[in-house]
């Protein structure tokens, strides 16, 4: 694998992969879970063989991190990805990108569910919703089942197309655009820290409620999540300004993913997401909820404009791309990068809302598919993160936490039950 093709053995690490090994941390490993819970039990000996042939038709995730001297890039791996019992805990695995030979992509089941963790040099939510679509249609065609992929999955029979190794963020970079300018610092929440353990809080919901419910504010659904976590951010805030120890920073800001093959149609099934980030600052007086949503529809408005967007891009591989930061050594990159990831990344926001939209399926599949999921992986800076998808009219929550404190979970989920939304809450802590 070189860095467009299937034929070599190495491929380069995309513009928003580089900063993960440079900036890893145990206590936040940049990794994230999608998964599929079907309604007849797997059958593992299958599910292994789909995966198999599935993972020849994607050799960009068959590979595993090497540090070069002036920057890390994704080697061949040697051994397959096998397939392994779902675990009770951690809710996410982690993916130890200094241990030599670690696997990028692990891939479990249990009972009904079938689940992927990947790590964010590999791929962003698309792509991880791509692979794992595609390995579940190619199981059920196993199974005797009638099914296609439709446009948007992958056959394993297929040739690899050179696009999908794609380093999208270079494509699209225009010289001369004016990079994204620095952000001030957010609010973080405080808290006790769970210590080692991850607590997990996931809501299902129906989707069209929740869209109707969405509307009535004028909002779109993301926009109307975003302003709940948003809110309930604020009510941690509201506590911990009532006690002795006042916050520093007074603005909420929320990361807030996008996918940008939207924007710029590409098949790439590497990273190829920006983010938007809509904000309020309680210095300005009373925030009700219809003024967050608000606030948020007209952010993410302007933000989502291409323009804006590329920006982002201007910034991150103008800066990949200067003649310096190509001949300075990795160690010394690592530095910079770290510092950028506290500068521009961490300190920037208050948490991060990612919804992936429908899981993609073709049509057709809801008597073999039951619902989706996703987890994000902890992040010790934001402390709670919210990540959403759906599948046919059952849409999915789940926030995870590193602290004690359960205000952003509770809050958020009372506002949603409040405006009349039905929600069926489970918790998982490891």
């Amino acid at each position: 694998m070189s860095n467009a093709t299937a034929t070599e053995d190495w491929l380069r690490l995309d513009n928003a992969a580089k900063i993960y090994p440079a900036t890893r941390h145990d206590a936040a490993p940049a990794v994230f879970r999608v998964s599929v819970t079907l309604r007849q039990p797997v059958r593992a000996r299958t599910l292994q063989d789909a995966l198999g042939a599935v993972m020849e038709r994607v050799p960009y995730y068959r590979v595993h991190l090497r540090r070069g001297f002036f920057w890390y890039y994704l080697q061949r791996h040697t051994e397959p990805v096998r397939l392994a019992p779902l675990p009770a805990a951690p809710v996410v695995t982690p993916i130890m990108l200094h241990r030599r030979g670690e696997q990028l992509l692990h891939v479990y089941a249990h009972g009904a569910t079938v689940a992927a963790d990947f790590s964010h040099v590999l791929t962003d939510g698309y792509g991880a919703m791509r692979f794992l679509g595609s390995l579940i249609v190619d199981y059920l065609r196993r199974l005797g089942e009638p099914v296609e992929p439709g446009a948007l999955l992958m056959r394993p029979e297929e040739p690899v197309p050179d696009a999908e190794f794609e380093d999208a963020f270079q494509e699209h970079y225009r010289h001369g655009v004016p990079g994204a300018p620095d952000l001030e610092p957010a609010y973080h929440l405080p808290g006790v820290p769970l210590m080692n353990r991850y607590r997990t809080v996931t809501a299902q919901m129906p989707v069209d409620v929740t869209l109707q419910t969405a509307r009535r504010y004028g909002a779109t659904l993301t926009e109307y999540l975003v302003a709940a976590y948003m809110n309930a951010i604020k009510a941690a805030f509201d506590e911990q300004a009532a006690g002795l120890l006042k916050p520093r920073h007074r603005i909420i800001r929320i990361e807030v993913p996008v996918n940008m093959r939207r924007i710029h149609p590409s098949q790439t099934m590497r990273n190829f997401s920006l983010f938007v980030s809509p904000e309020i600052d309680l210095g300005l007086g009373e925030w009700s909820f219809e003024r967050i949503v608000r606030r948020v529809h007209h952010q993410m408005n302007i933000q989502l404009d291409p323009a804006e967007l590329s920006r982002q891009i201007s910034r991150n591989v103008g800066g990949e791309r200067s003649s310096f930061v190509r001949v300075v050594p990795r160690a010394a990159k690592d530095l910079y990068l770290s510092h950028l990831r506290r500068t521009i990344g961490d300190r920037s926001y208050s948490g991060v809302v990612s919804n992936l939209g429908r899981f993609i399926l073709p049509d057709g599949l809801e008597p073999y598919v039951e619902s989706a999921g996703v987890v994000l992986g902890p992040n010790a800076a934001y402390k709670t993160g919210c990540a959403v998808i759906s599948y046919a009219n059952n849409l999915s929550i789940t926030i995870g936490s590193v602290i004690e404190d359960r205000t952003v979970e509770r809050e958020f989920f009372r506002k949603v039950a409040a405006d009349g939304v039905d929600i069926l809450v489970s918790e998982s802590d490891s």
